[in-house]
């Protein structure tokens, strides 16, 4: 895994956390939905076997969101670490800003006031000081 692979983890690990909430909220939504044509259907409360099995689902949905959620926000705090090690703090911002703000390099170059050649060389200069050892070790210490 290259440096830069490393760090793009970091907006996918994002996709994938509001992927999951979108779900949960999905379920909630259904869920609702679900007790309310119970409710009108039979003009009563629906059993409670039913709400029972529905409330278990979301409960089994949030816990294994939650999990992942907890695996994936381990995963962001290695990549921020690997990017604060490195000793250039111009270079630090320029990876931050690009990886963990999900700039574009135009606005990093304007919010840093340097041109976007310029902001390109820092960046790769910056990938250059992440060592394949960090990462590895990082890695492990993701899994």
């Amino acid at each position: 895994m290259t440096s830069k692979e490393f760090l793009q983890q970091y907006y996918q690990i994002n996709c994938e956390i509001d992927a999951l909430l979108e779900d949960v909220s999905n379920l909630r939504h259904m869920t609702d939905k679900t007790i309310q044509t119970l409710t009108c259907e039979k003009m009563q409360v629906p059993s409670e076997s039913v709400i029972e099995s529905i409330l278990t689902k979301i409960m089994n949905m949030e816990k294994e969101a939650d999990e992942k959620i907890d695996k994936l926000k381990q995963i962001k705090d290695e990549i921020v670490k690997v990017i604060t090690q490195i000793p250039d703090t111009t270079c630090q911002n320029v990876l931050f800003r690009r990886y963990i703000c999900g700039h574009t390099w135009e606005k990093i170059a304007v919010d840093m006031h340097y041109n976007y050649r310029w902001v390109l060389r820092l960046h790769e200069r910056a990938l250059s000081m992440i060592s394949q050892e960090a990462i590895k070790s990082h890695i492990q210490n993701m899994l």
